[in-house]
């Protein structure tokens, strides 16, 4: 097994956590659903660790029996009918059995036959092979993993963006997750990011499928020329991807359509080393921006916004910017 460890890895207290928000979005009623979503969003924004303990947490939750008979031996004997997998799942959780979950997770988690860290630097946009003859290409403050099982290959992207050229491999599906969501392909070109809590894929060649953060039904399936976002409130309408916004990023160029500003400037700050900040006002959030500008120029995107947009860019002491919109009543 080949490795390059960059990133640190998610503690079992930390899978514990991220177990128990899963059970409350998928066995709860709605409300309860609703609150486990935005609570998990707000955790995983907090440390690095907590994203890659989610991904972990998905795959043991998407996992055959051998999870079940490993619980069980965790747990009182039932009295009646065994329960199955995610109500031994939520009562693992719930019951606090940290160190035992630990060992349940080292011993389930399927062994990797190969295993690559990624971290790019600000300004950093990096070009890798795979050892099966898959191209990446990453792109500046990125933070991804890759791992090769016997039966599929595993793209685990936290933070930042990847275009992905897969060679198709019969019975071994290629799949990309972030905390936002799931694709999964065969033989493609594509490119997923994960930045401000949202997920957002494109297609440049072959099929993809992707779905949300709840990974319910059969997503959506985009062709080329297609794209769609997914963040906690589930997937977005299909697109279609602007011309020359496919291979831009990897060219030097942020470009940008109907982007919500918090995405446009979560970009500009892997090109920044002293960052942008946006006032959290929802309505400042969610204003949208167009235009395409050279990824190592952010002053002509910070120049131009407050024609396009009603905002403030004021200059903080610490060298760098604070946004702030303008006209409140």
């Amino acid at each position: 097994m080949h490795s390059t460890d960059l990133l640190t890895e998610p503690t079992p207290v930390m899978v514990e956590r991220a177990l128990t928000y899963l059970s409350r979005m998928t066995g709860g009623d709605a409300a309860t659903a609703d609150r486990a979503r935005r609570q998990l969003d707000a955790w995983m924004q907090r440390d690095a660790r907590h994203q890659a303990a989610w991904l972990r947490a998905e795959r043991l939750w998407a996992a055959d029996g051998a999870v079940t008979a490993a619980l069980q031996s965790y747990l009182p004997k039932p009295q009646a009918v065994a329960p199955d997998r995610r109500a031994l799942l939520r009562a693992f959780s719930g019951a606090g059995l940290a160190l035992g979950l630990g060992a349940v997770l080292r011993w389930q988690e399927p062994q990797a036959l190969y295993r690559l860290n990624i971290l790019t630097a600000t300004r950093e946009v990096r070009s890798l092979g795979l050892p099966d003859g898959t191209a990446l290409d990453v792109d500046a403050g990125t933070r991804a993993r890759v791992a090769y099982f016997r039966d599929t290959r595993e793209l685990y992207l936290t933070q930042g963006q990847v275009y992905v050229d897969v060679r198709a491999e019969a019975g071994r599906p290629f799949v990309a997750r972030t905390p936002w969501g799931t694709v999964k392909v065969v033989g493609t070109a594509f490119s997923v990011s994960a930045r401000a809590g949202v997920m957002r894929v494109q297609v440049e060649r072959g099929l993809v499928r992707v779905w949300g953060l709840d990974a319910r039904g059969d997503g959506v399936l985009l062709q080329p020329g297609q794209m769609v976002r997914t963040a906690v409130g589930g997937l977005e309408a299909v697109r279609d991807v602007p011309a020359g916004m496919h291979e831009a990023w990897r060219q030097g160029w942020l470009v940008f359509d109907a982007t919500p500003l918090a995405e446009a400037v979560a970009q500009w700050n892997a090109w920044r080393d002293e960052p942008i900040v946006l006032d959290p006002e929802p309505a400042l959030q969610a204003m949208r921006v167009t235009g395409s500008f050279p990824a190592r120029e952010p002053e002509r995107f910070l120049a131009v916004l407050p024609s396009v947009l009603p905002v403030a860019v004021i200059p903080r002491a610490d060298g760098g910017t604070h946004i702030a919109r303008i006209g409140r009543k």
